[in-house]
C-alpha cells in the first residue's frame, strides 16, 4: 500500500495572486506625476500675494501638505493624466495590453483622439 502525504503549501501556490508585469512601469509614472504635481503646487502658491513672508514652520507645513495632496492626486484615477502619458510613453509595446483593462484609452503612440459617442 502507498501513502500519499498531501503537503499544504502545494495547494497555496494556486492561490497566489498574479501581479501585472507593468506594475513597477505604473510605479515609476505615479512617482513621476507626484513630484510633478507637488512641485506645481508650490510653484502656485508662491504667486499667492501675501502681506508678511511666511515663517520657515509655515513654509515646512506647506511643503508637507504639497507632498500629501501631490500623493493623493497621483494614486487617484481621475489626476492630471499625466501618469497616463508616461506610461504610454514607458511601457514596451508588447506589454501595452495589459494597460488596456487599466487605461483603454492608451495605445501605441495615442494616434486616436478620444471621444465620446
Amino acid at each position: 500500500m502507498v501513502r500519499l502525504k498531501i503537503n499544504p503549501q502545494l495547494h497555496s501556490v494556486s492561490n497566489t495572486t498574479v501581479t501585472s508585469p507593468v506594475k513597477p512601469f505604473e510605479e515609476i509614472a505615479e512617482g513621476m506625476e507626484a513630484s510633478f504635481t507637488s512641485h506645481m503646487l508650490s510653484e502656485m502658491r508662491k504667486t499667492v500675494p501675501k502681506e508678511t513672508p511666511d515663517s520657515s514652520s509655515m513654509e515646512y507645513y506647506n511643503s508637507l501638505l504639497d507632498y500629501e495632496r501631490s500623493q493623493l492626486m497621483a494614486k487617484s484615477d481621475t489626476g492630471l493624466g499625466v501618469k497616463k502619458i508616461i506610461l504610454d510613453q514607458i511601457v514596451p509595446n508588447h506589454l501595452k495590453h495589459y494597460l488596456k483593462k487599466d487605461y483603454p484609452h492608451i495605445r501605441q503612440g495615442m494616434a486616436k483622439e478620444i471621444t465620446n459617442e
